[in-house]
């Protein structure tokens, strides 16, 4: 069986050190596809993976970048979420009122339409939410 030999590792470009050195250092604890993932973006970069990931921290952060978006999307997201769930609570609690009362008199009450309106702006604005969550994720 043939057994594929790995291509040897780039020698990654010279590059100008500080002096004195940087003082800090700033520990990665990464899974074994995060560390390929980095290992083949560095020598891309003809930089060591040590090199690629202090840059690319320090632009994220330069940048005003969180990983995985902006907190302050996603509470603003979050929010919008929970007060959502609690209009399709309380839509629920009407269902089950205007069944009952259907049950008893065998007629709808007069604010089950307004009821199912309500209810109908509510995914509307689930739809602008979900989009709007989508957007961020391109």
């Amino acid at each position: 069986m043939d057994s594929e030999q790995p291509d040897p590792p780039r020698k990654a470009r010279h590059r100008a050190h500080n002096r004195p050195a940087r003082p800090h250092a700033v520990l990665l604890r990464l899974s074994d596809e995060e560390k390929a993932v980095i290992d083949t973006a560095a020598a891309v970069a003809q930089l060591t993976a040590t090199g690629y990931a202090a840059k690319a921290a320090v632009a994220a952060a330069s940048a005003g970048q969180a990983p995985g978006g902006a907190t302050g999307d996603l509470r603003y997201l979050q929010h919008e979420l929970f007060a959502a769930r609690r209009a399709v609570v309380m839509f629920g609690n009407n269902v089950n009122q205007a069944a009952a009362a259907f049950n008893a008199t065998g007629l709808l009450p007069d604010w089950a339409t307004e009821a199912v309106r309500l209810c109908a702006a509510v995914v509307g604005r689930l739809d602008e939410v979900i989009s709007q969550i989508d957007r961020e994720l391109r």
